[in-house]
């Protein structure tokens, strides 16, 4: 009779440890995934933030090549217009002066 209740007690401790570290190794199982989140979440949040700044550098570099363009298009179209006024007033105030 000792020896039965003996061995059901054991048999009884037995499963509960089984269950125990059954329990633990699930939630060791679902730490590792959201551990595995984090780390995906923290590297897309890292790769989006340098994509953001290349972005803008570019944005920027492309703003200033195309604002430095047009300002030399208005430049050289300002000289022309000066050479023309200043061949056109060569030539009038030549005709005045005979």
């Amino acid at each position: 009779m000792f020896n039965s209740t003996l061995t059901q007690i054991a048999k009884v401790s037995l499963v509960a440890a089984v269950l125990a570290g059954a329990s633990v190794s699930a939630h060791a199982d679902s730490l590792i995934p959201t551990d595995l989140t984090s780390n995906i979440e923290q590297n897309i949040s890292a790769q989006m933030q340098d994509m953001m700044q290349i972005a803008q550098r570019e944005l920027s570099l492309s703003l200033q090549a195309q604002l430095s363009e047009a300002m030399f298009e208005v430049d050289a179209e300002d000289e022309n217009q000066f050479a023309k006024e200043m061949t056109e007033q060569a030539i009038t105030s030549a005709m005045v002066k005979e």
